[in-house]
Protein backbone atom coordinates (compact mmCIF):
# COMPACT_ATOMS: atom_id res chain seq x y z
CA UNK A 1 0.00 0.00 0.00
CA UNK A 2 3.03 2.44 0.96
CA UNK A 3 4.53 1.80 -2.28
CA UNK A 4 1.12 2.00 -4.80
CA UNK A 5 0.91 5.88 -2.71
CA UNK A 6 4.70 6.38 -3.20
CA UNK A 7 3.89 6.30 -6.99
CA UNK A 8 0.71 8.07 -7.23
CA UNK A 9 2.56 10.81 -5.07
CA UNK A 10 5.54 10.70 -8.13
CA UNK A 11 2.57 10.63 -10.36
CA UNK A 12 1.06 14.04 -8.32
CA UNK A 13 4.39 15.85 -8.42
CA UNK A 14 5.68 15.37 -11.67
CA UNK A 15 3.29 14.33 -14.06
CA UNK A 16 0.20 15.69 -13.19
CA UNK A 17 1.09 19.47 -13.29
CA UNK A 18 2.42 19.00 -16.50
CA UNK A 19 0.60 16.21 -18.19
CA UNK A 20 -2.87 17.55 -17.75
CA UNK A 21 -3.09 21.21 -18.72
CA UNK A 22 -1.00 20.56 -21.74
CA UNK A 23 -3.55 18.32 -22.33
CA UNK A 24 -5.99 20.31 -22.43
CA UNK A 25 -4.54 23.42 -23.85
CA UNK A 26 -2.65 21.61 -26.58
CA UNK A 27 -5.70 19.55 -27.44
CA UNK A 28 -7.97 23.02 -27.51
CA UNK A 29 -5.44 24.90 -29.75
CA UNK A 30 -4.69 22.31 -32.42
CA UNK A 31 -8.51 21.80 -32.65
CA UNK A 32 -9.08 25.70 -33.53
CA UNK A 33 -5.21 26.34 -35.17
CA UNK A 34 -5.97 26.62 -39.16
CA UNK A 35 -4.87 23.46 -41.09
CA UNK A 36 -1.04 24.32 -42.63
CA UNK A 37 -1.73 23.79 -46.45
CA UNK A 38 2.28 22.25 -46.40
CA UNK A 39 3.02 19.47 -44.22
CA UNK A 40 6.71 18.84 -43.24
CA UNK A 41 5.80 15.42 -41.99
CA UNK A 42 4.86 14.54 -45.37
CA UNK A 43 8.06 15.51 -46.63
CA UNK A 44 10.12 13.85 -43.53
CA UNK A 45 8.18 10.21 -43.14
CA UNK A 46 6.09 10.15 -45.85
CA UNK A 47 2.89 10.52 -43.64
CA UNK A 48 0.72 13.96 -43.41
CA UNK A 49 0.24 14.26 -39.74
CA UNK A 50 1.98 17.92 -38.68
CA UNK A 51 -0.81 18.08 -35.76
CA UNK A 52 -0.31 14.54 -34.53
CA UNK A 53 3.62 15.25 -34.38
CA UNK A 54 3.44 18.73 -33.01
CA UNK A 55 0.99 17.58 -29.90
CA UNK A 56 3.46 14.46 -29.11
CA UNK A 57 6.41 16.84 -28.95
CA UNK A 58 4.78 19.06 -26.46
CA UNK A 59 2.63 16.96 -24.73
CA UNK A 60 4.30 14.05 -24.15
CA UNK A 61 3.60 10.25 -23.97
CA UNK A 62 0.81 9.29 -24.30
CA UNK A 63 -0.92 11.93 -25.54
CA UNK A 64 0.76 10.97 -29.96
CA UNK A 65 -0.38 7.79 -28.99
CA UNK A 66 -4.12 9.07 -28.39
CA UNK A 67 -4.18 11.45 -31.52
CA UNK A 68 -3.03 8.61 -33.48
CA UNK A 69 -6.15 6.41 -32.55
CA UNK A 70 -8.66 9.25 -32.86
CA UNK A 71 -7.70 9.90 -36.20
CA UNK A 72 -8.76 7.95 -39.97
CA UNK A 73 -5.44 5.96 -39.48
CA UNK A 74 -5.48 2.45 -40.88
CA UNK A 75 -3.18 -0.05 -39.25
CA UNK A 76 -0.75 0.40 -41.49
CA UNK A 77 -0.79 4.22 -41.24
CA UNK A 78 -1.36 3.97 -37.08
CA UNK A 79 2.29 2.14 -37.29
CA UNK A 80 4.41 4.35 -39.13
CA UNK A 81 2.94 7.52 -37.35
CA UNK A 82 3.92 5.71 -33.66
CA UNK A 83 7.97 5.49 -35.33
CA UNK A 84 7.63 9.16 -34.63
CA UNK A 85 4.71 10.28 -32.60
CA UNK A 86 6.02 8.70 -29.67
CA UNK A 87 7.75 11.13 -26.83
CA UNK A 88 7.86 12.91 -23.57
CA UNK A 89 7.24 16.49 -23.06
CA UNK A 90 9.99 19.57 -22.95
CA UNK A 91 8.01 20.44 -19.78
CA UNK A 92 8.03 17.28 -18.18
CA UNK A 93 12.03 17.27 -18.89
CA UNK A 94 13.01 20.91 -18.35
CA UNK A 95 10.52 20.50 -14.96
CA UNK A 96 11.38 17.51 -13.17
CA UNK A 97 14.00 16.06 -14.98
CA UNK A 98 16.10 18.83 -15.54
CA UNK A 99 15.30 21.29 -12.19
CA UNK A 100 14.55 18.75 -10.15
CA UNK A 101 17.40 16.13 -10.83
CA UNK A 102 20.01 17.26 -13.27
CA UNK A 103 20.35 20.20 -12.44
CA UNK A 104 23.14 20.75 -15.48
CA UNK A 105 21.96 23.35 -18.49
CA UNK A 106 24.05 21.44 -20.79
CA UNK A 107 22.91 18.37 -19.27
CA UNK A 108 19.50 19.33 -20.28
CA UNK A 109 20.06 20.57 -23.43
CA UNK A 110 21.54 17.53 -24.85
CA UNK A 111 18.77 15.76 -22.90
CA UNK A 112 15.89 17.74 -24.80
CA UNK A 113 18.08 18.03 -28.37
CA UNK A 114 18.66 14.26 -28.22
CA UNK A 115 14.85 12.94 -27.55
CA UNK A 116 13.55 14.87 -30.32
CA UNK A 117 16.50 14.36 -33.17
CA UNK A 118 16.12 10.13 -32.01
CA UNK A 119 12.24 10.93 -32.98
CA UNK A 120 13.41 12.38 -35.69
CA UNK A 121 16.00 9.73 -37.18
CA UNK A 122 13.29 7.05 -35.98
CA UNK A 123 10.60 7.80 -37.98
CA UNK A 124 13.13 8.24 -41.50
CA UNK A 125 14.51 4.64 -41.10
CA UNK A 126 10.82 3.68 -40.94
CA UNK A 127 10.12 6.18 -43.73
CA UNK A 128 8.55 4.28 -47.15
CA UNK A 129 8.05 5.79 -49.98
CA UNK A 130 4.05 6.03 -50.01
CA UNK A 131 2.70 9.15 -48.73
CA UNK A 132 -0.57 9.13 -47.08
CA UNK A 133 -2.37 12.19 -44.78
CA UNK A 134 -3.13 11.06 -41.27
CA UNK A 135 -6.41 13.16 -40.74
CA UNK A 136 -8.19 14.90 -37.02
CA UNK A 137 -11.00 16.22 -35.95
CA UNK A 138 -10.71 19.57 -37.41
CA UNK A 139 -14.50 20.95 -36.58
CA UNK A 140 -14.78 22.63 -32.84
CA UNK A 141 -18.08 23.06 -30.94
CA UNK A 142 -18.60 24.50 -27.45
CA UNK A 143 -19.57 20.68 -26.78
CA UNK A 144 -15.98 19.70 -27.66
CA UNK A 145 -14.62 21.81 -24.50
CA UNK A 146 -16.00 19.36 -21.88
CA UNK A 147 -15.21 16.13 -23.73
CA UNK A 148 -11.83 17.16 -24.13
CA UNK A 149 -11.87 18.09 -20.15
CA UNK A 150 -13.07 14.39 -19.68
CA UNK A 151 -10.98 12.91 -21.89
CA UNK A 152 -7.88 14.62 -20.77
CA UNK A 153 -9.00 13.55 -17.05
CA UNK A 154 -9.23 10.05 -18.00
CA UNK A 155 -5.81 9.68 -19.59
CA UNK A 156 -4.04 11.53 -16.59
CA UNK A 157 -5.55 9.13 -14.42
CA UNK A 158 -4.90 6.22 -16.34
CA UNK A 159 -1.31 7.22 -16.31
CA UNK A 160 -1.13 7.81 -12.95
CA UNK A 161 -2.53 4.18 -11.85
CA UNK A 162 -0.10 2.38 -14.41
CA UNK A 163 2.80 4.46 -12.68
CA UNK A 164 1.57 3.71 -9.18
CA UNK A 165 0.97 -0.05 -10.11
CA UNK A 166 4.81 -0.36 -11.79
CA UNK A 167 5.93 1.94 -9.13
CA UNK A 168 4.62 -0.73 -6.39
CA UNK A 169 5.88 -3.41 -8.72
CA UNK A 170 9.29 -2.59 -8.95
CA UNK A 171 9.37 -2.41 -5.28
CA UNK A 172 8.24 -5.81 -4.28
CA UNK A 173 10.92 -6.56 -6.86
CA UNK A 174 13.59 -4.70 -5.06
CA UNK A 175 12.85 -6.35 -1.78
CA UNK A 176 13.55 -9.70 -2.64
CA UNK A 177 17.00 -8.36 -3.32
CA UNK A 178 20.27 -7.88 -2.05
CA UNK A 179 21.12 -4.38 -1.42
CA UNK A 180 24.44 -5.22 -3.48
CA UNK A 181 22.24 -5.28 -6.63
CA UNK A 182 19.09 -3.65 -5.41
CA UNK A 183 21.28 -0.38 -4.69
CA UNK A 184 23.23 -0.47 -7.88
CA UNK A 185 23.07 1.94 -11.26
CA UNK A 186 22.32 -1.12 -13.00
CA UNK A 187 19.11 -1.92 -11.23
CA UNK A 188 18.08 1.96 -10.86
CA UNK A 189 18.19 1.51 -15.08
CA UNK A 190 16.49 -1.61 -14.79
CA UNK A 191 13.08 0.02 -12.90
CA UNK A 192 13.53 2.65 -15.69
CA UNK A 193 12.74 -0.06 -18.16
CA UNK A 194 9.68 -0.97 -16.09
CA UNK A 195 8.61 2.41 -14.41
CA UNK A 196 10.55 5.32 -16.27
CA UNK A 197 9.80 8.47 -14.37
CA UNK A 198 11.11 5.92 -10.86
CA UNK A 199 13.97 4.47 -12.91
CA UNK A 200 15.32 7.64 -13.66
CA UNK A 201 15.36 9.41 -10.10
CA UNK A 202 17.46 6.69 -9.01
CA UNK A 203 19.63 6.80 -11.92
CA UNK A 204 19.93 10.58 -11.12
CA UNK A 205 20.54 10.02 -7.65
CA UNK A 206 23.06 7.34 -8.13
CA UNK A 207 25.47 8.37 -11.55
CA UNK A 208 27.36 11.35 -12.90
CA UNK A 209 26.39 13.99 -14.33
CA UNK A 210 28.37 12.76 -18.18
CA UNK A 211 26.35 9.05 -17.23
CA UNK A 212 23.05 9.87 -15.88
CA UNK A 213 22.45 11.91 -19.20
CA UNK A 214 23.26 9.49 -20.91
CA UNK A 215 21.21 6.88 -19.53
CA UNK A 216 18.27 9.63 -18.88
CA UNK A 217 17.82 10.12 -22.61
CA UNK A 218 18.00 6.16 -23.16
CA UNK A 219 14.86 5.72 -20.71
CA UNK A 220 13.14 8.77 -22.12
CA UNK A 221 13.26 7.27 -25.64
CA UNK A 222 12.03 4.13 -24.64
CA UNK A 223 9.57 5.19 -21.99
CA UNK A 224 9.49 1.83 -20.39
CA UNK A 225 6.91 -0.93 -19.82
CA UNK A 226 4.85 1.65 -17.98
CA UNK A 227 4.48 3.91 -21.23
CA UNK A 228 4.48 1.39 -23.68
CA UNK A 229 1.44 -0.09 -21.79
CA UNK A 230 -0.11 3.46 -21.71
CA UNK A 231 0.27 4.37 -25.45
CA UNK A 232 -0.95 0.71 -26.54
CA UNK A 233 -4.07 1.15 -24.65
CA UNK A 234 -4.60 3.72 -27.76
CA UNK A 235 -2.47 2.17 -30.49
CA UNK A 236 -4.16 -1.37 -30.00
CA UNK A 237 -7.60 0.01 -31.13
CA UNK A 238 -5.65 0.58 -34.80
CA UNK A 239 -4.71 -3.09 -34.20
CA UNK A 240 -0.84 -2.20 -34.34
CA UNK A 241 0.86 -4.93 -33.58
CA UNK A 242 2.56 -4.82 -29.88
CA UNK A 243 5.92 -6.39 -31.57
CA UNK A 244 5.86 -3.59 -34.16
CA UNK A 245 5.45 -1.06 -31.72
CA UNK A 246 8.11 -2.18 -29.39
CA UNK A 247 10.78 -2.57 -32.13
CA UNK A 248 10.13 0.90 -33.24
CA UNK A 249 11.18 2.22 -29.55
CA UNK A 250 13.76 0.32 -29.10
CA UNK A 251 15.49 1.49 -32.20
CA UNK A 252 14.45 5.21 -30.99
CA UNK A 253 15.91 4.44 -27.75
CA UNK A 254 19.18 3.21 -29.23
CA UNK A 255 19.56 6.50 -31.27
CA UNK A 256 18.98 8.41 -28.17
CA UNK A 257 21.96 6.63 -26.47
CA UNK A 258 24.28 6.73 -29.24
CA UNK A 259 23.78 10.79 -30.20
CA UNK A 260 23.62 11.42 -26.07
CA UNK A 261 26.85 9.49 -25.26
CA UNK A 262 28.52 11.09 -28.70
CA UNK A 263 27.25 14.94 -27.37
CA UNK A 264 28.28 14.08 -23.56
CA UNK A 265 31.65 13.20 -24.51
CA UNK A 266 31.79 16.78 -26.81
CA UNK A 267 30.29 19.23 -24.87
CA UNK A 268 30.43 17.55 -20.90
Amino acid sequence: MQSFFDGLTVWAYNVLPVLFPFAVLSTLTFRIAPKSKRSFTKALFGVSCDRVFLMSLLCGYPIGAKAISESNADTKIATRACSFCSTAGPIFIIATIGTKLLQNTVAIIIVIIVHILSAILNGLIYRKEEYVELLTNDKFSPKDFGNTITNSVLSVLSVGGLIALFYMLTDMLKSFLPQSISGSLAFSYAVGLLEMTNGIISVCKQANIATATVLVSSLLALGGACVFFQCYAFLGNKNVKALDALKMKLTQSAFATILSFILVKILL
